[in-house]
């Protein structure tokens, strides 16, 4: 028979956390936060670096100080709770509602997808502060149970989404219309089972859940926010609230590209390609390694660790490390490799080597198997290895790629990971929505960044000292890698089974 891929993952969940399906209708929502001076006003947030792989921010819960990652590939705001016995990291750091004088219960259950695992939640309110900022009464999904690795070293205790607050109410009214579909194809071969129709009356509440439910960038009234890392390993970063419009800015320092219509913050990405090497003569050319037949997306986010590359350009990049390291022996020097160039909205953007290029340590042994599959070439690596020995990490000729053959609508997406926030200070900027607390993407804008991460014009960048390259070059904690959180979900279709 054939069964709709959505219901059987569904009803899969269903077998081991009959909770996480079950919707009880009789509680309301928040309504949205009306804009003041708790909730509005530019604030400048560090970001703490995490192994070169991730970054977080301080916030507080219902009082309770945590870690949080902004996350611009996501949409809802996830805390692990202290009811998370397993999964969740060390049981002391985690929320704790009993703890909240101002904790309110919601009345929806749900699956949270993370291409590093999966998250099982319950609605719930509190009072959020971020930095001078406060929501006193902020929708949350408080995590119970997960299965996501990253989370064994305790270093967040939270997932800030940040991608445009309309997103998340299409994705479930999307998901809701499929089910429809997907309930009609079931009644052509007999009838809809009571758990099905379970299912289906699930992802039509939570379709309506979303269009009333009010996100963090909603309630803080937020109309554009920057990202900015710093270039040398180990460095921080800043995450700006409210941040001033580019337009407002000195002319020529910014440059805006419109997001494409879709979900995320994304735009249309053109002529990937390995730029000629420092010094070569006028007869050696760059290397096109993808978009050069088509324009391909490119995702802008903050969440994901490394450039994520389809896999023909990881490849591509690979032989061409694989032949310099054969002429000059080792990548020591990254300044000696080719620059990583691309357009995206047709305005040309360059990434140096260290964005593609870097040390790895960790415990390979321990990722996770999901992961270990977008990192093929350091699979490779690892089966180079003598027999027995102890991984001590990869050396500096290593790709910093992830590989992932993914596309909407046909068309080819990469990811332009933190390594390009290291390079180009960036603005998102909301436009109006179907309602004043569901604005959608409009632009983003890019600006090159100074050593202490402010937006500069390119020839003031020209003029100040660059760091070593020793300095540059990232040393990647592979223990800490996040992957983009849509990896693992896909839409609702038909699969035999």
């Amino acid at each position: 028979m054939a069964m709709p891929s959505r219901i059987v993952l569904a009803l899969a969940i269903l077998g081991s956390f009959h909770s996480v399906v079950s919707l009880r209708r009789n509680g309301g929502l928040s309504t949205p936060v009306k804009p003041g001076s708790e909730a509005t006003g530019h604030s400048s947030q560090e970001l703490h670096n995490i192994g070169d792989a991730s970054y977080t921010i301080s916030i507080s819960v219902g009082g309770q100080a945590m870690e949080a990652v902004p996350d611009t590939g996501s949409f809802d705001f996830l805390v692990f709770g202290s009811k998370c016995q397993t999964g969740c990291g060390p049981v002391d750091n985690l929320y704790n509602q009993s703890k909240s004088g101002s904790f309110h219960k919601g009345e929806t259950y749900t699956l949270h997808e993370f291409g590093s695992g999966d998250a099982w939640a319950s609605e719930s309110y509190d009072v959020l502060k971020v930095g001078p900022l406060q929501v006193e009464k902020q929708l949350f999904w408080q995590v119970y149970s997960a299965d996501m690795p990253i989370l064994r070293s305790g270093d967040f205790q939270g997932i800030l989404g940040i991608g445009p607050p309309e997103s998340s109410v299409t994705i479930a009214l999307n998901d809701a219309k499929e089910v429809r579909k997907e309930i009609k194809e079931i009644e052509k071969y007999g009838q809809v089972t009571p758990d099905q129709q379970k299912i289906a009356e699930n992802y039509f509440a939570l379709a309506k859940h979303a269009k009333k439910a009010v996100s963090v960038a909603a309630n803080l009234d937020l109309e554009s926010f920057s990202i900015c890392l710093g270039r040398r390993s180990g460095s921080k970063g800043y995450l700006v609230w409210h941040d001033t419009a580019p337009q407002d800015r000195p002319t020529n320092m910014f440059r805006t590209v419109p997001v494409q219509e879709g979900l995320f913050w994304a735009a249309a990405l053109e002529s990937v390609q390995l730029g000629a090497l420092p010094g070569a003569s006028d007869g050696q050319h760059s290397t096109p390694i993808g978009c050069s037949d088509g324009p391909c997306t490119a995702i802008v986010d903050s969440g994901t660790s490394l450039l994520v590359a389809p896999s023909s350009a990881a490849w591509q990049v690979e032989e061409a490390l694989d032949k310099w390291r054969a002429l000059s022996g080792n990548c020591t020097d990254l300044s000696s490799l080719p620059n990583l160039e691309f357009k995206m909205g047709g305005i040309p953007f360059t990434l140096p080597p260290e964005s593609y290029v870097g040390d790895v340590s960790g415990d390979w042994e321990k990722l996770d198997p999901d992961l270990r599959r977008y990192l093929p070439h350091f699979e490779r690596k690892m089966q180079s290895l003598k027999s027995g020995s102890e991984f001590q990490g990869f050396d500096a000729c290593t790709p910093l790629l992830m590989v992932m053959d993914s596309s909407f609508d046909n068309v080819p997406v990469w990811i332009l990971g933190m390594p390009f926030f290291r390079q180009y200070y960036t603005t998102f900027t909301l436009g109006p929505g179907p309602e004043p607390w569901r604005r959608s993407a409009k632009s983003m804008s890019f600006a090159h960044s100074d050593a202490k991460c402010k937006p500069v014009a390119a020839e003031q960048l020209l003029r100040e000292a660059e760091a070593p390259s020793e300095e540059r070059r990232l040393r990647i904690d592979i223990s800490k890698l996040r992957i983009p959180h849509w990896v693992k979900r896909k839409a609702p279709s038909l699969s035999d089974v």
